[in-house]
């Protein structure tokens, strides 16, 4: 079984290939469940929040896609 390793300053994360393909499906699907979020809020504080949320997910999903 493939592994796929990441190394940050707080650690190292070694993923298999089946643990990289789920987690990739959940922040894929939590990405677009926020997007709706975003879509059908109207507090501004909430809304901004929200669209940090969606840069943090679109970078981590970013980062798993990468060979």
């Amino acid at each position: 079984m493939t592994e796929a390793t990441t190394q940050s300053p707080w650690g190292t994360l070694t993923l298999t290939g089946e643990e990289r393909s789920l987690l990739l499906n959940f922040l894929e699907q939590s990405f677009k469940e926020t997007l709706v979020e975003e879509h059908r809020t109207d507090a501004l504080d909430f809304k901004e929040y929200v669209r940090h949320k969606e840069v943090v997910l679109k970078g981590l999903i970013d980062k798993l896609r990468r060979p």
